[in-house]
């Protein structure tokens, strides 16, 4: 009777066993479940680190790349309207009767066809302006195509040849001017009559702050019409 009873309380507990072991082997502790969280974000939070670095540098690469664009453009534009420039017939007053009126750091004057329309302007001139404001660091192109031909540009059209990221400043340290004149020596004019070269050196930087350092876009221009020089 004896062996009966132990026989059975054995099979009971071999019975009673397995479920016990699947019972402990259903679920984690909440430690576990902590630690596999944790592992989680550390991993969510490696993938959002690279793809915001990804999409910064696709971001910066991109925006480089229209600046640049743009920066030619201009640079091209520049180079032909000053060294196309030329005097009007019969120019309207005498602060503009000269090629180029006006000569800046950040800022150049001059009589010249921009729109390659002889039935247009004055003798088939406009009076234009290159110019950078430091502030928005914005290169613009303002022209005067009918009279009063105002050299303070008030009612000019402003055509923005680059946007927001030229570096050109001639308060900096050390300056960054757009323009520098020279004479026919080689060095620097008294006054806009004795201007015979132009160098450009348009500088674009879309992060100031970061590197890489800004490009840099150079031409040496020499106007060919100054007969009244």
């Amino acid at each position: 009777m004896n062996c009966s009873k132990n026989t059975l309380h054995s099979v009971a507990a071999m019975a009673r066993s397995p479920r016990r072991r699947l019972t402990r082997g259903d679920g984690f502790s909440l430690i576990e479940v902590l630690i596999a969280a944790a592992l989680v974000l550390v991993i969510l939070v490696a993938i959002y680190t690279v793809w915001f670095g990804l999409q910064r540098t696709y971001s910066f690469t991109d925006e480089d790349l229209a600046a640049q664009e743009q920066a030619r453009a201009a640079l091209n534009e520049m180079v032909a309207s000053i060294r196309t420039a030329r005097q009007p017939s019969s120019p309207p007053s005498e602060d503009v009767n000269l090629v180029i009126v006006s000569a800046e750091s950040n800022s150049l004057i001059c009589w010249t066809d921009i729109d390659h329309n002889p039935g247009t302007g004055l003798d088939g001139l406009e009076l234009i302006r290159f110019r950078v404001n430091v502030p928005t660091r914005t290169l613009y192109r303002d022209t005067i195509s009918t009279a009063p031909w105002d050299v303070t540009f008030a009612s000019a059209e402003a055509v923005r040849l680059v946007s927001n990221w030229v570096s050109n400043n001639p308060a900096a340290t050390p300056p960054t001017p757009l323009f520098t004149y020279r004479d026919g020596n080689g060095g620097s004019p008294s006054d806009v009559t004795q201007i015979r070269e132009i160098v450009i050196d348009l500088r674009i930087d879309v992060y100031t702050d970061e590197a890489p350092i800004s490009h840099r876009l150079n031409s040496v221009v020499q106007p060919r019409n100054l007969r009244q020089y």
